[in-house]
């Protein structure tokens, strides 16, 4: 997955600032994403020693309520090509790293049920299955290295393409006139948005509704809001819910650039989700289908 800081060297290569520049070198997050399909079964294969979470993403829950002490702790698995590392905390939290997909974690909550343990995956901090992506602003030391040849501004540097514009525009705020651009995409495996609808909640409490650039995947544009409009809340409808509106809080000055992360299963974009443990004798775990993996306590 290519994430911001893939981003920024795409727009530092670019070598272009254009008025599409956003859409060119900023809010790609991988060539071929609009290609990929929304799958659960591309999702369960990506995720194969967890390839139990198979319930669907209904099933999630939204924050975590704390679990049986006696379970908690670090497991560590074996018997298995990879051996995944399970840590079930007090709190109800779970994490599971160095499961076989470079780079991945799978978070979420957990319960005991007499001998079963269901660990239930959920995006962490993210407001209704979405959640902001806020690059890191720009610096004086960014400037610093490419300072030169007329480039004595931050403005110059990103106009020039030698600074990304992604972390200028998503700091800057929105003058009257200006287009004021998002983007949404799937951080994690690279699904599609497809068929979704963008909505900025205004403070006059006006909704505006648009969709997405045309051949553009996850890429939206709004140019004709009013010149004093203050964004509150950015919403998406997406196709797999289209009754059921999405909405993430805005509560900053409003910004030229959102960049909007959204989690599969919560939208309804991916099933899965759901992954159940057996509980031995020693405590140990072991999961139920298809290919049992056994962790057992760290040291």
């Amino acid at each position: 997955m290519c994430g911001i800081e893939c981003l920024q060297e795409d727009a530092m290569n670019d070598g272009t600032a254009t008025r599409d520049g956003i859409r060119a070198a900023v809010v790609q997050t991988g060539a071929d994403r609009s290609t990929r399909r929304r799958s659960p079964a591309g999702y369960a294969n990506a995720l194969a020693v967890i390839a139990c979470f198979a319930l669907p993403a209904s099933s999630a829950v939204a924050a975590c309520e704390p679990a049986d002490a006696a379970l908690a702790g670090a497991y560590a698995g074996i018997e298995a090509k990879t051996a995944p590392r399970l840590q079930l905390n007090r709190d109800g939290s779970f994490r599971m790293r160095e499961v076989p997909m470079p780079g991945m974690d799978v978070a979420g909550c957990w319960q005991r049920s007499e001998q079963t343990v269901v660990l239930v995956e959920r995006a962490p901090d993210s407001e209704n299955g979405l959640r902001r992506k806020l690059p890191p602003p720009l610096t004086e030391a960014d400037l610093n290295e490419v300072r030169g040849d007329g480039i004595g501004t931050l403005q110059q540097a990103v106009d020039a393409g030698l600074l990304p514009p992604g972390a200028w525009w998503a700091h800057r705020p929105r003058r009257p006139g200006e287009t004021l651009r998002l983007k949404v995409y799937e951080p994690r495996y690279g699904l599609a948005v497809g068929d979704a609808k963008a909505m900025l909640r205004l403070a006059d409490g006006r909704v505006v509704e648009q969709s997405a650039v045309q051949g553009a995947d996850g890429e939206f544009e709004f140019d004709a809001l009013p010149a004093d409009a203050a964004v509150k809340a950015i919403g998406v409808r997406f196709p797999e819910q289209p009754d059921t509106p999405r909405w993430l809080t805005v509560d900053d000055p409003t910004k030229l650039l959102y960049l909007i992360e959204f989690d599969a299963q919560a939208t309804g974009a991916a099933e899965g989700g759901v992954m159940t443990l057996t509980v031995q004798a020693d405590r140990s775990l072991i999961s139920d289908f298809p290919d049992a993996t056994h962790f057992k306590r760290a040291p």
